[in-house]
């Protein structure tokens, strides 16, 4: 079943994973997950967000949170 968002077209186990990652992360990460997914799909030529769209996307841009951990964990590795 789809679900329709503002312009985007999403699965429901698309919508279920984006809930999944709110939950763990935060609504704004999930939110903006959307945009990139939405692209993945329609370069995929797809008109609605798949689950893998999301997954993938969310692969590639770290929360905040998981971006701060990465850096304080690297930190020597980076120039001050």
């Amino acid at each position: 079943m789809l679900q329709t968002l503002s312009l985007l077209q999403i699965e429901e186990d698309a919508l279920t994973v984006l809930s999944e990652v709110g939950a763990k992360t935060t609504l704004r990460y999930a939110v903006q997950l959307l945009t990139p997914a939405s692209i993945a799909a329609r370069l995929a030529k797809r008109t609605a967000i798949q689950r893998e769209d999301v997954r993938d996307t969310g692969e590639l841009f770290l929360d905040a949170k998981s971006s701060a951990a990465m850096l304080r964990e690297h930190d020597k590795d980076y120039m001050h």
